[in-house]
């Protein structure tokens, strides 16, 4: 009889705990690419630049505290899965990033984050840019895209540099001092910052 893997002696919820830390009197995600996004990024954009309303596409459980990151905030949330809509209350649609047209009125938004979505549900290079096309319609002019995505085999999307260039400029986030991080993990999370074209 084979051994067993160690992580099936180990209760799901345990394993889980070894990559949660306590901040804000919530537990969060502690990987890295969530803890720069949490930590770096989302108070580095909401210090550049005036950002009321916010859409945050694709959530899971570990991002139902995000309404807090944005206190004061218009925040909204969308996933295409129905089940991710029971971690959320108000402000939530079940639709998938190329509709979001079908309930956001054009230049609503002043910060769209899309993490984990593309390579992650957005797979082929035209619902990319279906989502893409969505995302400018729905970004007031000036307003702030942050992608993140994972440029490893398997999740990478081909094209999505050039997806990007055509519909949005490069903008250097100023905490970073760069247009876009690469996190120091396994799985080569990249963040890219953007701003809507006029």
């Amino acid at each position: 009889m084979p051994l067993r893997s160690w992580k099936s002696l180990v209760p799901r919820k345990v394993r889980l705990l070894a990559k949660m830390r306590w901040k804000n009197g919530r537990w969060r995600l502690a990987t890295p690419d969530r803890v720069v996004l949490e930590d770096v990024i989302i108070p580095g954009v909401l210090a550049a630049g005036e950002v009321d309303h916010v859409l945050d596409i694709g959530v899971a459980w570990y991002t139902r505290n995000y309404p807090r990151l944005f206190r004061g905030i218009d925040y909204w949330s969308v996933d295409v899965d129905p089940a991710e809509a029971e971690h959320r209350r108000a402000h939530h649609h079940t639709l998938s990033a190329t509709k979001l047209t079908d309930v956001f009125a054009h230049d609503t938004f002043d910060l769209v984050l899309c993490n984990g979505v593309i390579g992650w549900g957005l797979n082929r290079p035209e619902q990319v840019a279906l989502g893409l096309d969505a995302c400018a319609a729905v970004l007031r002019p000036g307003g702030w895209l942050v992608v993140g995505w994972n440029d490893v085999p398997g999740h990478r999307v081909e094209g999505l540099e050039e997806m990007l260039a055509a519909r949005f400029d490069h903008a250097e986030l100023p905490v970073l001092g760069a247009d876009h991080y690469l996190t120091d993990t396994h799985y080569r999370h990249r963040y890219d910052f953007f701003r809507a074209r006029s």
